[in-house]
């Protein structure tokens, strides 16, 4: 089938699913809230110099993001915003965090607020340091603290000394809920560290607390690094990431957004998908939570065949392309609408509704 063909098709899918959600919802009482917002990840450049963020395509992103409407109310970024959290892009050492907030003013301007998931990258440092810093492996907690002071429309309500960097909010009539990991959290004596991710006992209980509170009809949870792997050659989570998709599978968490590997994919996670690595006693899932993998806003593609059918994982990682999601909260509805390409303006890719039951999944498949 032509990509022209391939248009007609879905533009075709969309106005079933339109006609069918019409009929499927009943009517949303009056208490139901109605929220929007964007989630981005891996905006960094490829190198230490003047490209540490990728701006050309952050900026684009951005004016398209400020081209909504309605606006969304904030944009959630899931981490490794630049190549370095330290570097000396000017001929002198600093941290890179005040130079993302710069690039990300014209939409902080606007009043959409600024949510922030640290990644691997935020703890690295060029090697022209000029500064002592704390080092684990190669993480830098001094990068971290920076972060942390840095970041302060991130909530404070995290775990102690995890402030900024594990926190939750909710949405202005408490309809939504909103938690922010660390699978990077360091500290002076951490035993290890490791480049995929792993969270500590203190962020899943304090996680799982949350949403056992929470009265949020819609739940969402980010950290950086994904759960289910696509590509075949990359190492398999450690039970950390089972033991969180354990809490999220249980409270219902309608999806869990992350980035890490470039390129975009989402899957329902449901019983038919196993646990990777499983648990002893062993898990199995009972409900249906979203793993949606939003990996490039500038980081340089993920290229290749996927170890996963790139069909039913929904996966598009062309060269050079890149990624944004925008996520519309409706009464008893989540919408989730995700633009790619390789250049603005960015087109429609994927569109996908939660809960997943009212409908068949469908994807878009634009770009692959």
């Amino acid at each position: 089938m032509t990509n022209k063909g391939k248009r007609i098709v879905a533009i075709w899918i969309l106005g079933i699913i339109a006609v069918t959600i019409s009929i499927a919802l009943p009517t949303v009482s009056g208490h139901c809230e109605t929220l929007r917002f964007v989630f981005i990840a891996d905006s960094r450049g490829t190198n230490d110099g003047a490209d540490l963020i990728n701006k050309p395509v952050l900026e684009a992103i951005n004016a398209q993001i400020l081209a909504l409407s309605p606006r969304p109310s904030f944009v959630i970024h899931g981490g490794d915003q630049a190549r370095r959290g330290y570097a000396h892009p000017h001929g002198r050492g600093e941290y890179t965090f005040k130079m993302f907030k710069d690039v990300m003013k014209p939409v902080t301007d606007a009043g959409i607020k600024l949510y922030t998931v640290l990644g691997n990258h935020e703890l690295y440092r060029d090697d022209g340091s000029d500064v002592e810093q704390e080092e684990v492996g190669d993480f830098y907690i001094d990068n971290q603290q920076e972060f942390q002071k840095e970041y302060t429309d991130n909530p404070s309500n995290g775990p102690s000394r995890y402030e900024r960097l594990v926190y939750s909010f909710e949405s202005p009539k408490a309809d939504a809920f909103f938690a922010v990991l660390d699978c990077y959290y360091l500290t002076k004596d951490s035993p290890s560290t490791d480049l995929h991710g792993r969270f500590d006992d203190t962020q899943l209980a304090w996680l799982e607390d949350q949403l056992k509170k929470t009265k949020a009809t819609h739940k969402f949870v980010f950290a950086h690094a994904p759960y289910y792997q696509i590509f075949g050659d990359q190492d398999k989570q450690n039970t950390t990431f089972t033991k969180l998709w354990s809490i999220l599978d249980k409270y219902r968490v309608d999806f869990f957004g992350c980035g890490h590997t470039h390129l975009y994919s989402r899957k329902n996670i449901n019983g038919s998908i196993a646990p990777d690595p499983q648990l002893n006693p062993p898990v199995q899932w009972k409900n249906n939570v979203t793993q949606l993998l939003n990996g490039t806003c500038g980081a340089k593609t993920s290229t290749g065949d996927p170890s996963v059918n790139r069909y039913t994982w929904h996966v598009s990682n062309a060269e050079d392309t890149h990624f944004f999601s925008v996520v519309d909260v409706n009464g008893r509805t989540v919408m989730v609408k995700s633009y790619g390409g390789a250049a603005s303006p960015y087109i429609l890719i994927d569109q996908f509704i939660i809960p997943s039951t009212i409908i068949p999944e469908t994807s878009l498949l634009l770009l692959n």
